[in-house]
């Protein structure tokens, strides 16, 4: 994924959420809660545990800088610093001079979510500024028609959120299958990001790149719980 040319244009646009919700899913809640964590102070309106599992990601190759992190997630030097710290503090994350990496025990969390950042990224798919795909393979089992995946994406900022999955090479939106909302073919897309059966996906488009990825690891981590 390039991702200096994907946050470059919308840097200027970037509209940031007021987080009501620290936690939008359950994995960093007891490694944090060992740390006796006040998340009500501080983490509130400036990150969410999505923004975690999202710098955790982009970590994964050890070759990122705080600077690099505050501009694709939008969430500002400060509060990378802070997430930072707090991967530290739980064991999954460490630095060094040629950026933040991760430790086997950080590394053996992001591989197991499944998670892909696609090369290929939708445009024209949505109504919005900007659109992003998320991957988590071998997840799809996971999905239903719940709500709640589209909503940690709208907690996140997001203006439309699609979580999709394959099943049988055929690519279905459960929750607007259950409400009975058209949507676009997702097919092709499917087949541009190499998505596979047992996969699952998450469309989501927001006023910038920064929220549309922030709110898709929304979504995941609503799903992977």
């Amino acid at each position: 994924m390039n991702t200096e040319s994907q946050t470059t244009d919308c840097l200027n646009t970037h509209l940031e959420p007021s987080y009501f919700c620290p936690f939008i899913g359950s994995m960093f809640q007891g490694p944090m809660g060992n740390l006796s964590i006040d998340v009500r102070r501080g983490m509130v309106r400036r990150f969410t545990d999505a923004h975690i599992l999202y710098i955790m990601y982009l970590c994964s190759d050890g070759k990122v800088s705080r600077q690099a992190l505050a501009d694709i997630t939008g969430i500002g030097e400060g509060a990378v610093r802070t997430i930072l710290k707090y991967l530290r503090g739980m064991g999954f994350a460490d630095a060094q001079k040629r950026g933040i990496y991760l430790t086997p025990k950080g590394k053996e969390l992001v591989d197991g979510t499944g998670i892909e950042i696609p090369e290929e990224q939708p445009l024209g798919l949505l109504d919005c500024k900007a659109e992003f795909v998320l991957l988590a393979h071998g997840k799809g089992h996971l999905m239903d028609s719940d709500i709640k995946y589209r909503d940690g994406a709208i907690m996140m900022g997001a203006s439309v959120c699609m979580p999709f999955r394959m099943d049988g090479g055929k690519v279905t939106v459960p929750y607007y299958d259950a409400v009975q909302l058209e949507y676009p073919d997702l097919s092709e897309l499917a087949e541009r990001i190499g998505m596979k059966d047992g996969d699952a996906g998450m469309l989501c488009g927001a006023a910038s790149i920064q929220v549309a990825s922030s709110a898709a690891f929304g979504g995941m981590l609503k799903l992977l719980g």
